[in-house]
């Protein structure tokens, strides 16, 4: 009796569980970083002269490289949504992002992604440190952090920025939010072509 007892309480508890469960769920929306091509910067009209980029490595704190993508609604606090996550890995797709839109503002096609082989050799490298990558839905996207221009060969450092950007989303809810943010890392990557552009190879003597 006692035994009949208890597997009717274990099939009640996996009922009411299976019940629960399957009432809070609702699919998951799944975003990606889109890529802005913008006018090549001055300077690199054309391809008159070629143009290898390093793009890497870039780094973000841990809790931004995540599936679920992260909010701040306050100074201290983090939101992580559940059913709206990132299509793959953060990181990779900022780099990914970077890359086109690099390429469409430095008229070049040879953007290397860290690590690059051994026997490539960039004319300039790129490396990213990101502070946040954040904001509020519906009312802000930030990107902050620092990005530096290294010669290619001697890695030498040529320039040295900070950079902070808030773009405000075109409507309520996650699409506009990630929308906001490619165009926040569009404003990131028209701000480095054009010290690229500025810059030639080779460390100062």
């Amino acid at each position: 009796m006692m035994q009949k007892n208890y597997l009717l309480v274990v099939v009640l508890v996996l009922l009411q569980a299976g019940c629960s469960i399957g009432g809070a769920s609702r699919p998951a929306d799944f975003y990606v970083l889109n890529a802005e091509p913008g006018t090549p910067v001055a300077g690199r009209s054309t391809e008159t002269e070629s143009l290898s980029v390093g793009l890497g490595p870039i780094t973000m704190p841990d809790f931004f490289d995540r599936p679920q993508i992260v909010t701040r609604p306050e100074p201290n606090r983090l939101g992580l949504s559940e059913f709206d996550r990132w299509g793959g890995d953060l990181n990779r797709d900022l780099t990914r992002v970077l890359a086109q839109n690099l390429m469409s503002r430095l008229h070049t096609d040879s953007i290397l992604l860290h690590p690059w082989s051994s026997s490539d050799h960039p004319d300039f490298q790129v490396t990213v440190q990101v502070f946040r990558f954040d904001g509020e839905v519906g009312k802000v996207a930030r990107f902050e952090g620092v990005w530096r221009l290294l010669d290619g060969e001697q890695r030498c450092e040529l320039a040295a920025h900070r950079f902070r950007f808030e773009e405000t989303p075109a409507g309520p809810g996650y699409p506009e939010y990630v929308s906001a943010m490619s165009h926040a890392v569009a404003g990131l990557s028209q701000e480095i072509a054009g010290q690229i552009a500025r810059s030639t190879p080779g460390c100062p003597s």
